[in-house]
């Protein structure tokens, strides 16, 4: 078992404020990537992903049975 540390005012206070700021930004960050033009390019990238690992996928799968 660890040993329990007792914070001082200031550190609970800093730490306070270091959660509260990250969690301001996980909030920033997913408000951005939900946000419609983003929401759309990422869409649109995770398309163009997928078909071209299809393709490459048929294109080995071609070569393997020629």
């Amino acid at each position: 078992m660890q040993p329990v540390r007792i914070t001082s005012g200031d550190d609970t206070a800093a730490l306070e404020r270091s959660v509260a700021a990250a969690l301001r930004t996980i909030a920033a960050v997913q408000a951005e990537r939900s946000a419609p033009p983003v929401r759309s390019a990422r869409l649109r990238l995770a398309t163009i992903y997928g078909v071209t690992r299809l393709r490459r996928r048929r294109e080995r799968e071609d070569a393997a049975r020629a």
